[in-house]
């Protein structure tokens, strides 16, 4: 399967966008580009592979998907969460956009993501990033 993610809205403290997967369209919300920096900035555009992982590296999540090959970084998911904060260079994924303690959010995550998982799987993903990433 093939994906598709629309960066199209930057501020000086997150990316937000749209993931086309299927046929199903998500929010998503990245931190804001910080350089590529790992922990702190969202990834560079491009093409990468998304695996299916049963449980992160750290143990904190479960059954999410990490993209490969990301250029300088390890460990970046598409996980849960809805504010910048509860990303270290994820993507975070949601149903809709709003707002959540006055910050720009991604809204029913656990929903989508548990969407995204019924529709693939456990198995691997293309997932192409297009848009800017810098304010």
């Amino acid at each position: 399967m093939n994906a598709i993610l629309v960066r199209n809205e930057v501020t000086d403290d997150a990316v937000l966008g749209y993931l086309y997967a299927d046929g199903t369209c998500f929010a998503t919300l990245e931190p804001a580009w910080r350089h590529n920096v790992r922990n702190i900035s969202c990834i560079p555009a491009g093409d990468y592979q998304a695996d299916y992982l049963p449980r992160s590296a750290s143990g904190k999540y479960r059954e999410v998907y990490h993209l490969r090959d990301v250029p300088g970084r390890g460990g970046v998911l598409i996980h849960a969460g809805n504010l910048a904060k509860h990303t270290r260079g994820c993507i975070l994924i949601g149903t809709r956009r709003g707002v959540l303690a006055g910050q720009r959010a991604v809204l029913n995550s656990r929903t989508a993501l548990q969407q995204l998982r019924d529709m693939i799987g456990k198995r691997s993903f293309s997932l192409s990033i297009y848009g800017d990433q810098h304010a």
